[in-house]
């Protein structure tokens, strides 16, 4: 009876061995993974898939840095100080059609599919500017030339008969453009939240229109980008940031609203009372590919790149 007490041991202290090994071969290799976004609230996924585990359970170790506009991170992306990239669409999309190996690698959030938008273009309360006709004249402030509002708000004037030409535009960073509206400099601004809504908190501003909505509704408005060339020699990290993040999404579009606003919070720096206020965009775990046609198109248009197979943005792990 001993010998064979002593067998089954010897037998069972084998089988975990065999175990142990397995799961130290099929566990991924350690990777680090950098990541240069906005620090807006569509990119809240990145806290939560930190948080909640999940980089860690693919065995990343995810660092990011803050940038003032998807260009940067475009920049980054491309000069290899970034892995990942967190951008608007559409200037990810003109590096594309301008030469650069730039794909979407993790759709993250779309524009609200009803009023009000989490952006949108404000004029002071008491001026008498009614629709894009009484923009004629006047200096507007859509955030950096050839970047996604300004090219949208050119599309969003022509569709209602006003010639861009006819409308000044200034870049002025995105925290200033309050001050730039109070102060007279400029007759109209696209502010995006937090801003959005504490202008109108001050009852000093208001809504004129939401050119996202009337120009692409439902469209998405961001994602992370990387170099085509890096996601096919790395196809495994890439996917398991992938993974880490749909993961992170798909827990943020599940949570009750005050924890989602409570990671918003945490992520954007935003305090949780005005988080409760602000018009958060939809999150997204699937890329809407026709409101990206839809982009390209309007790119085409405003001739900032000229026409290219669309389908060769996506990453397909």
């Amino acid at each position: 009876m001993l010998g064979i007490r002593i067998g089954l041991s010897a037998v069972l202290i084998a089988t975990l061995a065999c175990l142990s090994g397995a799961q130290a071969q099929t566990k991924p290799a350690a990777a680090n993974v950098r990541v240069a976004t906005m620090a807006v609230t569509n990119f809240t996924p990145l806290i939560v898939a930190r948080d909640k585990g999940f980089f860690a359970e693919e065995n990343l170790n995810v660092t990011w840095t803050t940038i003032a506009q998807g260009a940067i991170a475009v920049e980054a992306v491309y000069g290899g100080s970034a892995e990942f990239g967190g951008s608007a669409i559409l200037e990810p999309m003109i590096a594309r059609g301008n030469g650069l190996d730039i794909q979407y690698a993790v759709p993250t959030s779309k524009i609200r599919p009803d009023q009000p938008d989490n952006s949108g273009l404000l004029v002071r309360t008491n001026d008498n500017i009614r629709s894009a006709k009484d923009l004629v004249g006047k200096t507007v402030s859509a955030g950096l030339v050839n970047s996604i509002n300004y090219i949208h708000m050119q599309e969003w004037l022509q569709k209602n008969g006003v010639d861009p030409k006819s409308v000044k535009f200034l870049e002025i960073p995105i925290p200033q453009m309050a001050d730039a509206l109070f102060q007279n400099r400029v007759d109209a601004v696209w502010n995006v939240e937090p801003f959005f809504t504490i202008m109108q908190k001050t009852g000093n501003a208001r809504v004129l229109a939401y050119p996202y909505q009337d120009n692409v509704p439902k469209m998405d408005i961001t994602a992370f980008v990387a170099k085509e060339s890096w996601l096919k020699a790395n196809a495994d990290v890439a996917a398991r940031f992938k993974r880490a993040i749909d993961k992170a999404t798909s827990y943020l579009m599940n949570a009750p609203k005050e924890e989602r606003d409570e990671w918003v919070a945490k992520f954007s720096g935003v305090k949780p009372d005005m988080v409760a206020q602000m018009n958060l965009p939809f999150f997204t775990n699937e890329f809407n590919v026709p409101s990206l046609a839809a982009n390209l198109e309007i790119a085409i248009r405003q001739k900032v790149v000229k026409p290219f197979d669309l389908n060769t943005m996506f990453w397909k792990p």
